[in-house]
């Protein structure tokens, strides 16, 4: 124990004085919180004067009672220590934020776990671990933890969030040393009226959509029949690519598989369409083959993103890019460019007001230099910024302020055409997008889990008892097919409405000739059924003699009318 100076960067001395305090063999260096006066000497081995001296004794105090307490405390703590590991037999661990996900794999589990979920829980655990200013678990105060979640729920949709306090939750009642209080079940979490209000589903493929899909896959050897099993079978894009021929019985038609996710299994039809992909799959089958697509058990091993990314291109394909189509329509009219220089003051004001530091600067500055007759190279040289960045700086004057000093820029290529066509989120403005408050990315709409949701939607909207639909996907609950899976579009909606309401409501052909007699059978015929049934001379009497009022003929024996009617 003892006492000490220390210097700033500046090389002065620090204005307080500082104690060593030694705790079982840890050396720690606290701020005592008293003031150094007086002149300091060269060495604390020398006198110094009065006020100086009288300071170090101050301090010397403080570092007393500091180390007192600090024993006191160990003491009370080690004590507790014992007291706990006598009575459960289990030695206290304090868990490190840095050990935290290795932990959480090693726990024991009636089933094991997916990588995809555990990568996910590392990826919680990491980002909690840099945020805190503690290294133990036992550190984090409840403050600390409702000050986390908040940032969660800011920058994060509102599911993720709960879902990763759930997670620590969970993970800190397992690891905190007995007795201590949980910091992150302090707060309530419950779902609302609205819970669903701000979560993007994916939208499922239309009949036509999907033909139009498999089409245009078709010339890729790889993809086609991924996507064409995943369409029929409605399993996961991992089950897909992980699909062994142990589960694959072609001649009773069946495919049994038991789901990564749920654990649940699942007997699924073979129709037309798959039975031709795993009849050509078979013909190319090697003996040492155990997955159907063993290029794509490879490839969701390692590069999953890519399969996304190749599944994307595809729909971008096959689908209208909405967005640039209603800028082609605004885009008739031919743009007028002005000069910069005219319009000067009105850009910088725009752009004073628009833009935030540290961009405004630079922006305001690029379009100075632009306004005096600078070419983007030029700007490029003389600022040392890149010359895609001053060009993205320029448009973007010209967004804030809707001055046309430049053209509009294109489309952004392939990659923004992928992005528009198959993310939720607001308009893009050529290049850049950006994504929906709330959220760490855009939400993806169309993507390999959007087939799942086709198969459901498609099943469900044909008349497809739920507890058959529920039997092939393998969920658990009809709430979860109901609120995740089962998605009619537009065009889903007016297909089946169209097709069981009655004409009627729906404005058919028939609604003009429903029947309305007393008789229920009668009501529900049209006149070219009831005049079939005459021909056939299998109609009632009731029913010859409403149609003869159909057709405005009263008193006329209906009873000959033959197949010419």
């Amino acid at each position: 124990m003892s006492l000490t100076l220390r210097r700033g960067r500046n090389g002065e001395w620090r204005p307080f004085w500082y104690g060593e305090i030694q705790v079982d063999g840890v050396r720690t260096v606290r701020n005592l919180g008293v003031k150094v006066e007086g002149k300091v000497p060269e060495t604390l081995r020398q006198t110094g004067d009065a006020k100086f001296e009288r300071s170090r004794r101050k301090a010397l105090g403080e570092l007393a009672k500091a180390q007192d307490a600090t024993k006191s405390k160990g003491a009370a703590q080690h004590l507790v220590e014992r007291l706990i590991e006598e009575k459960t037999g289990q030695r206290v661990e304090y868990v490190k934020l840095s050990d935290l996900g290795e932990k959480w794999r090693g726990v024991p589990r009636e089933r094991t776990p997916g990588e995809a979920w555990l990568a996910w829980c590392d990826t919680v655990f990491a980002r909690m671990a840099v945020k805190m200013p503690v290294t133990y678990l036992h550190e984090i105060t409840a403050e600390m933890a409702g000050g986390y979640l908040d940032a969660l729920r800011k920058d994060y949709a509102r599911k993720t969030a709960r879902e990763a306090g759930q997670l620590l939750r969970s993970a800190f009642a397992r690891f905190l040393p007995l007795g201590m209080v949980n910091p992150f079940s302090g707060g309530i979490s419950r779902k609302g009226e609205d819970e669903d209000g701000d979560m993007i589903h994916r939208r499922p493929f239309t009949a036509q959509e999907l033909a139009s899909l498999f089409e245009a896959a078709r010339s890729d050897r790889f993809l086609f029949p991924l996507v064409v099993t995943a369409a029929c079978t409605g399993m996961r894009r991992g089950d897909v690519c992980q699909l062994k021929w142990s589960a694959v019985d072609l001649d009773a038609g069946v495919v049994a598989v038991k789901t990564s996710k749920t654990g649940a299994n699942v007997e699924i039809p073979i129709f037309g369409p798959l039975r031709e992909v795993l009849t050509a799959a078979k013909a190319e089958r090697t003996v040492d083959d155990v997955y159907v697509f063993p290029s794509a058990a490879e490839m969701i091993r390692h590069n999953p993103d890519g399969l996304t990314w190749r599944f994307k291109k595809l729909v971008a394909v096959i689908l209208p890019d909405k967005a640039k189509m209603e800028e082609a329509g605004q885009a008739n009219a031919p743009v007028t460019l002005v000069k910069l220089r005219d319009e000067l003051e009105k850009v910088c004001t725009a752009v004073e007001t628009c833009v935030a530091e540290p961009r405004r600067s630079r922006m305001l500055n690029t379009v100075k230099l632009y306004s005096s007759g600078h070419s983007v190279r030029d700007i490029e040289k003389l600022t040392g910024q890149a010359r895609s960045g001053v060009s993205q700086d320029l448009h973007k004057a010209v967004e804030v302020s809707g001055v046309p000093f430049m053209k509009a820029l294109g489309d952004g290529g392939v990659t923004a055409r992928v992005d528009r066509v198959t993310r939720h989120g607001e308009k893009p403005d050529g290049v850049t997008v950006k994504k929906l408050e709330g959220r760490a990315r855009r939400a993806s709409t169309f993507d390999w889990h959007g087939l799942r949701v086709t198969w459901v939607t498609l099943a469900l909207s044909a008349g497809v008892p739920m507890e058959v639909a529920r039997l092939v996907t393998g969920h658990k609950t009809v709430e979860v097919v109901l609120k995740h899976y089962f998605k009619p579009g537009r065009e889903h909606l007016r297909a089946v409405l169209g097709d069981k309401l009655p004409d009627v409501l729906t404005g058919g052909e028939r609604s003009s000739k429903v029947l309305e007699c007393g008789s229920a059978e009668v009501g529900e015929m049209s006149v070219e059924e009831l005049a079939k049934r005459v021909a056939d001379r299998t109609a009632t009497a009731e029913e010859r003699k409403r149609l003869m009022e159909l057709l405005g003929a009263p008193g006329r024996d209906w009873t000959a009318v033959t197949t010419s009617v």
